[in-house]
């Protein structure tokens, strides 16, 4: 019994797509790259692909209080070679697997999270 309740927790974020939290520098360079002033930070959650932390995604919580920060879709920002954070791909409507992103990438950031 306790193996299985030790799995559980695995399982369930494993469902949920691997991210990893950035440090405040890339969360700040992401949010600008974004678009979005730093004061939409405290409104914006940045997350990294777990399978790769070039890639990241920026969401919108829908608190009250964040409401003109408000998004629908889903978006990848990629850090190239030369550290630069740009936006690879924002969609709300789009059909999987999606061109130019690693798979396993799309399965962490929820951009395409039952596989390509």
């Amino acid at each position: 019994m306790v193996g299985a309740a030790a799995l559980t927790p695995a399982l369930a974020s494993a469902a949920a797509g691997g991210t990893v939290a950035p440090s405040a520098a890339q969360r700040a360079a992401i949010i600008k790259a974004f678009g979005d002033p730093p004061a939409a930070s405290r409104c914006l959650t940045v997350r990294l692909a777990a399978s790769n932390h070039s890639y990241a995604t920026v969401r919108s919580p829908h608190q009250s209080n964040c409401l003109q920060w408000a998004f629908n879709g889903v978006n990848v920002i990629h850090r190239s070679t030369q550290g630069r954070w740009r936006i690879a791909f924002e969609g709300s409507s789009y059909r999987c697997p999606v061109a130019h992103i690693p798979a396993s990438v799309q399965r962490d950031l929820g951009v395409c999270p039952y596989g390509t």
